[in-house]
């Protein structure tokens, strides 16, 4: 009788809140289905239905699974306590995670984001997406490297990676710094774009109503720099809060900036800055906005400025790019080679710098057509690559190299 079929499970602890990363997420998922051209069986496993995230029009197998902190650390010890990874072959020490995988016919794990389930695994290979190295590049940051982050990512990053079957990134310079941080063959990282986020990609005709109903519930102006961005330190809303601060000189009370995101205890420190600038009427903070407010936060504005410390790919300005809205944007190590010359670059800790930036869009008709033509440009050669087809390839050149040993039963 023969083995039944085996199963990608795609891997999901990140919650709808955490901004971005969870945008990420979805974008996979929606984009390993649709690429799946030789139906590789594909299933899903979260480990909470507290994490709030909708997949159930997906149509993949699903499944909720999880650990307490004690079965959690006994698996952690099995791969990497010295006495209990010598004593396994000798006593039973039960791996829930991998009976799990193995009782749904799983082989290959993809872990959509850094997780510490991937060092639970003991035979089950697996699949690592490694968005950024922040903990690493960007210790000032509480949000980087405080209250024992720094350790907690270096640890799923020294003991994950080396032991992936492939490493999954956004950008070259990110390639090259996971091979020099932790020594990884770069042939074993792999480069597949960021795209906008799901409800921004799949967004096709304005509904009127609905936007007018948006732009009353949510007292937006006429006139907006737009900011899509969990509020915390590295995002850097303070220097653009400075900008915006320059630029007031000029329009008076005409424009109006507008931030949207989680807050994970910033919020306030922000909303007394602007009372001291005087900018309480000029600044609107909205919370987390569901899927589909977000395409009508991106219609009404003039400009969507992220300053952003951190990166160096960040999905806003891809999002902006589909909105046909300009994008003003950090000057980062690698940007060119993702975003070319599709926005405007700037000092992120210069004011002025992103002041004279968002200006000469919002003055010069040329410069904002220029910016709106070459992000559609940027925007149609990510989605020409396809490079989801090198996804599939991982997995089935396993499977290849697993049948010289495997045999059907």
């Amino acid at each position: 009788m023969k083995n039944k079929k085996n199963k990608i499970a795609i891997f999901i602890d990140s919650k709808k809140k955490s901004g971005g990363a969870y945008q990420e997420i979805m974008n996979q998922v929606e984009k390993i289905k649709k690429f799946n051209s030789e139906n590789l069986h594909v299933s899903l496993i979260v480990t909470s239905k507290k994490l709030d995230i909708n997949l159930e029009d997906e149509n993949f197998e699903m499944h909720y699974f999880s650990m307490n902190s004690i079965e959690r650390y006994i698996c952690f010890l099995i791969n990497f306590g010295p006495l209990i990874r010598r004593l396994k072959k000798y006593f039973f020490f039960k791996n829930k995670f991998e009976n799990f995988l193995k009782k749904i016919n799983v082989d290959v794990v993809y872990f959509s984001a850094p997780s510490q389930y991937s060092l639970y695994l003991e035979d089950t290979k697996f699949i690592i997406n490694v968005q950024d190295l922040n903990h690493r590049e960007n210790l000032e940051f509480p949000e980087a490297s405080n209250s024992s982050e720094f350790e907690r990512k270096d640890e799923i990053f020294k003991k994950a990676l080396p032991r992936a079957l492939a490493i999954v990134t956004n950008a070259e310079i990110i390639k090259k710094r996971i091979s020099f941080f932790y020594g990884i063959l770069q042939e074993r990282i792999f480069i597949i774009n960021l795209t906008p986020s799901n409800p921004i990609n799949n967004f096709k005709n304005i509904d009127t109503s609905k936007q007018r109903k948006i732009r009353e519930d949510l007292k937006l102006p006429k006139k907006y720099i737009f900011y899509p961005a969990m509020y915390l330190p590295h995002k850097n809303h303070k220097n653009l809060i400075d900008a915006f601060a320059i630029l007031k000189s000029t329009y008076n009370s005409e424009l109006k900036m507008v931030f949207c995101g989680n807050d994970t205890g910033y919020l306030n420190n922000l909303k007394t800055y602007i009372v001291g600038k005087d900018l309480e009427q000029n600044i609107i903070f909205l919370d987390f906005v569901e899927d589909d407010f977000l395409p009508y936060l991106y219609l009404d504005a003039s400009v969507m400025a992220m300053p952003a410390l951190m990166g160096p790919a960040n999905l806003p300005p891809l999002e902006a790019f589909k909105m046909k809205v300009p994008v003003v944007y950090s000057k980062m190590e690698g940007l060119e080679k993702i975003f070319g010359d599709a926005v405007y670059y700037v000092d992120p800790l210069d004011p002025k710098s992103i002041a004279n930036a968002i200006k000469e869009i919002l003055e010069n008709q040329e410069t904002k057509s220029n910016l709106i033509k070459k992000g559609q440009k940027k925007l149609e050669e990510i989605n020409t690559k396809n490079e989801y087809t090198e996804f599939f390839d991982i997995v089935k050149k396993y499977r290849v190299i697993k049948k010289t040993w495997e045999f059907d039963r």
